[in-house]
């Protein structure tokens, strides 16, 4: 009887010491539950971390802005600790992100799967964004698309005087180039704005669709415009990654960086075509851009490109264009 008290209590106390040692991550984002970046990306990393550490690191998520509302504050809820991870998207905080958002450039990339393989390839080109937290993932959406809520775009007339919701300063040179009237705008207060008329025309990829329900605010819909796409990171408090055991720092990195961001890099792309199939359903109109009326909407948006190039790769000690012809090359 004494043998076996004494192997209960041994028991008991590893147990204690085992909670004791467990630590939980909170990660913040401001989309709802059913978006595909939760229920692809930050749900299954939840549960996969918890069974890969039998319960040792565990991370709670906090959707809708929970742990404070407003995207525009993802990075600092990071590096201040109010949330150990964060959802964050580089346009929202271009200055902090100098080097991320010249990656935006419409053309630069094709789809999502190969931007993200392409940006993994040269992520140290990236390394002075990141210097206050610690980067577990980088991906990006589908090109952007147009769509608008009374106006039919078939041609770069079209854009005039239309307001246009845009995601980061590149787009919102290019709108200007193109004779509309940029109006910045998080993703979340898309369907407000389009429903209410605060914009005519929004540019944000097909995936929108179905996470924010476009297809019952716009009549039209314009693919083929050379658009850009948005990229998006999970970033972590870089005391609350250090503070973790060994163990933990290496489950979490074995289960986050590139894989983790291809497999969100995929989910993108998957809704992304159910969001054209969405439109569809509704009996949006969908047109596609002739190859002449493109190649009017690319001439104008070349010079500032190149001037917004300029200027962004000087803010960071670098030739921008050149910065831009790694990724451009290696895609």
């Amino acid at each position: 009887m004494r043998r076996i008290a004494i192997a209960a209590i041994a028991a008991g106390a590893a147990l204690c010491a085992a909670a004791a040692s467990a630590t939980e991550l909170k990660l913040a984002h401001f989309m709802s539950p059913q978006h595909p970046m939760d229920r692809h990306v930050m749900t299954p990393l939840a549960e996969e971390i918890a069974a890969k550490t039998n319960g040792a690191l565990t991370i709670k998520v906090y959707p809708a802005g929970e742990l404070g509302a407003g995207p525009n504050q993802q990075y600092r809820r990071a590096v201040t600790g109010i949330a150990d991870i964060a959802f964050n998207l580089p346009q929202y905080t271009p200055a902090q992100f100098q080097r991320s958002v010249m990656l935006h450039v419409p053309g630069l990339f094709a789809d999502p799967e190969s931007a993200t393989a392409t940006i993994w390839d040269n992520i140290d080109a990236l390394d002075g964004d990141f210097e206050q937290v610690e980067l577990l993932a980088f991906w990006t959406n589908n090109p952007s698309i147009l769509f608008s809520r009374e106006t039919p775009v078939r041609s770069l007339a079209d854009v005039s005087g239309l307001k246009v919701r845009i995601p980061d300063p590149v787009t919102a040179s290019i709108v200007e180039a193109w004779g509309g009237i940029p109006v910045s705008l998080p993703a979340t207060e898309v369907y407000n704005a389009m429903s209410t008329g605060v914009v005519d025309a929004v540019m944000i990829d097909a995936s929108a669709v179905g996470s924010y329900n476009l297809h019952e605010v716009a009549k039209h819909v314009t693919t083929n415009v050379p658009g850009a796409l948005s990229t998006f990171t999970l970033i972590m408090n870089r005391g609350a990654y250090d503070k973790l055991s060994d163990e933990q720092r290496a489950a979490l990195d074995d289960l986050t960086g590139r894989d983790l961001s291809m497999r969100a890099a995929t989910a993108f792309k998957a809704a992304g075509d159910r969001g054209i199939a969405m439109l569809r359903e509704a009996n949006v109109e969908l047109i596609t851009l002739e190859p002449d009326a493109r190649a009017a909407f690319v001439a104008a948006m070349a010079a500032p490109i190149a001037a917004e190039l300029k200027a962004q790769g000087e803010a960071v000690g670098l030739d921008g264009e050149a910065f831009l012809a790694r990724f451009a090359a290696a895609n």
